[in-house]
């Protein structure tokens, strides 16, 4: 599937004396003039005033004269043409990796970039400069490099075929009279999408159980809950198509390695679906929730194109279990399969499969609690709980960028990215020593999550009584708010307290998260109102007057509340310590216009699912593969993508 869009190269031109530089032996450094090799240059600058800006990937003449510097090729010299010495032909040429806006000192913005100039283009380059000595080279690391040139690979879907669902160690296989080999996938989040997408290629068979709809319905839904308050039960913005990644920034960027083979090809995919292109390069990738639509969309006809069976509207209650004898790995059971239930019916459903992949997502709370009475190990997880903290746009870009240049990022439309942050504090209180036995000294800190610029803030319900929000940018990032998590790490010691019931203390962050929501929704009064406070009266410990409450994006209402009270006095603290040190980083980062708004408690699960590390295949029962963030492995979309890849 190739992607249409802009291509890597930015020039135009003919191939300008490459058979020439084609002709001359390689003598150093392995170089080749075959084309399959370039020069990658890092750290390339561009003021603001020479690039053309953000939604741009040309490479232009400044940007090629750069790359001219760097390698030692004569700067400011044209081509008899009158082309630049570096310019593109048909099969060779200069390429952004990478761009990404420079903007670390207020006043001096621009960009970064990464090139590749492959090897053909720089001899062509060295003859049309009027030398016929082969240019001498030296790598620098970090600076210049040698690398593979790919860019001219085909943005397709490429899944390993070797599924370790077909050679998994101790899945008996079942006779054709049992079932097909058909793989259950739970859960059509990011996770489960790319696992069933993998198993699929391979020719495994595959039934998806999501239990929410489809984007096109899901988006209705959540339009009635906007515009009239009706929060449907199981489809809303955590459940559905795509998972709670769909309604959100729509975020790309992960900590487990941008160049990774796994994360390209999700990438890749990504593309294939109909992203723009520019994700690949761009240093902040990013879609936003029109663009996942298009994409989610399309992967699903994909699969469905491809054999997969998908059924929208269907809760799965409970994996089914048969005993197996151990063969030494300490698994006594086997995962067979499913109950299933389709919504608003009380009829459940018996579905078998020859493995199921667990990718129900961090809202699955009945799941979870099933698992625990089965005996599947389960384990507390440490995960992060604060608010969602709101600030007007204008006053972020003019932190970023200064007064003078703040209106080029206006509503995303200008030359200049809206501003965003990354902000942690390590607390400087005293650690604290975990009453929980075999539990660490730990650290209090926090940070912010999910930074949405440009954005709103949405409920992230799934009962009524239950509040929660987060937040979610359309891809202009257009809005006139900006908000972010603003949330500290909540350790089993924390939770602790609010376990409801011994025997079921590694469900203890469900526990704590209830208990949360509940009260956030008593403090706003019900209805999905959502409780706020202004970041001075956090502070300091008092009500926010009504007449006091900035404007905040949050549609179905606020109403000032004591949120300082709402969690308990060490998490409270640490956001206290956190937004006065972000104040000093940020001026006005705490001021009277920062909004905060109550709860952000579902920033990953507080569950892990416990696996084998090789197999993914579940510590207790063979043929359950938990996977993403609902299990406890993944932390956004990319991860979980790549961990529901692996696990298939």
């Amino acid at each position: 599937v190739r992607p249409g869009g802009r291509g890597g190269r930015g020039g135009r031109g003919g191939r300008g004396g490459g058979s020439k530089a084609q002709s001359q032996p390689p003598k150093k450094k392995d170089l080749t003039a075959d084309g399959s090799s370039a020069w990658r240059i890092f750290d390339v600058k561009l003021p603001l005033e020479t690039d053309p800006g953000k939604d741009s990937f040309e490479v232009t003449d400044a940007l090629r004269d750069e790359a001219c510097k760097a390698l030692g090729l004569p700067v400011g010299r044209s081509r008899e043409d009158g082309t630049h010495l570096l310019k593109d032909g048909e099969t060779y040429g200069v390429r952004v990796v990478r761009k990404s806006c420079d903007a670390r000192k207020v006043g001096d913005v621009g960009f970064s970039y990464v090139l590749d100039v492959d090897d053909v283009c720089v001899d062509s380059a060295t003859v049309a400069g009027g030398s016929i000595k082969k240019l001498d080279i030296r790598p620098k690391p970090k600076k210049l490099e040698r690398v593979r040139r790919d860019w001219d690979d085909e943005v397709a879907l490429d899944f390993d075929s070797d599924s370790p669902l077909l050679e998994a160690p101790n899945t008996p296989s079942r006779s054709s009279t049992d079932d097909d080999g058909r793989v259950v996938v739970v859960g059509l989040g990011p996770a489960g999408l790319f696992a069933a997408l993998a198993l699929t290629e391979a020719g495994v068979p595959v039934t998806v159980l999501e239990r929410g709809q489809p984007v096109e319905s899901r988006g209705r839904d959540i339009g009635a809950l906007f515009a009239r308050r009706v929060l449907n039960a199981d489809s809303n913005l955590c459940y559905g198509e795509g998972g709670a990644g769909t309604w959100s920034d729509g975020k790309l960027t992960t900590r487990i390695g941008r160049n990774s083979d796994d994360v390209r090809v999700v990438l890749k995919s990504l593309v294939a679906f109909g992203a723009p292109p520019e994700i690949l390069v761009t240093g902040k990738p990013h879609l936003g929730t029109d663009r996942l639509i298009r994409v989610l969309r399309n992967a699903r006809e994909y699969l469905v194109s491809k054999g997969a069976e998908i059924r929208f509207g269907c809760t799965v209650d409970q994996i089914l279990f048969e005993n197996t004898e151990d063969v030494g790995d300490g698994r006594v059971k086997r995962a067979c399969g499913v109950v299933v239930r389709q919504n608003g019916s009380e009829t459940p459903e018996r579905l078998e499969s020859n493995a199921v992949i667990l990718a129900s997502g961090h809202s699955a709370r009945n799941l979870m609690e099933h698992l625990l009475t089965d005996g599947i190990e389960l384990k507390y997880q440490p995960f992060a709980a604060g608010f969602r903290i709101e600030h007007p746009q204008v006053l972020l870009n003019e932190l970023q960028y200064g007064e003078d240049l703040a209106p080029l990022a206006s509503k995303g439309k200008g030359p200049l990215p809206v501003a965003d942050y990354r902000l942690a504090h390590q607390c400087k209180s005293t650690g604290e020593v975990s009453d929980v036995p075999g539990a660490e000294y730990t650290q209090r800190a926090c940070y912010s999550f999910c930074m949405c610029p440009g954005g709103q803030i949405v409920p992230t319900s799934t009962v009524p009584t239950e509040l929660c929000v987060n937040g979610m940018s359309f891809s202009k990032r257009g809005s006139r708010w900006a908000n972010s998590g603003l949330v500290s790490t909540i350790t089993e010691s924390d939770a602790a307290p609010f376990c409801a019931a011994p025997g079921r203390e590694a469900l203890a962050g469900l526990d704590f998260q209830r208990h949360i929501e509940r009260k956030a929704s008593e403090m706003g009064g019900g209805d999905l109102t959502v409780p706020v406070q202004t970041a001075p009266d956090f502070i300091e410990g008092k009500a926010t007057l009504v007449s006091d409450l900035p404007t905040s994006s949050y549609r179905l209402g606020v109403v000032p509340a004591r949120l300082d009270l709402l969690y308990p006095p060490a998490v409270t603290d640490a956001v206290r310590e956190s937004l006065i040190a972000f104040d000093r980083k940020m001026p006005g980062f705490a001021g009277p216009t920062a909004l905060l708004h109550a709860p952000e408690a579902r920033t990953s699960s507080p569950v892990r699912v416990v696996r084998d590390t090789e197999s993914y295949q579940s510590a207790t029962a063979a043929g359950l593969f938990p996977v993403g963030e609902g299990a406890g492995y993944a932390g956004g979309i990319v991860s979980a993508a790549v961990d529901g890849l692996l696990a298939a």
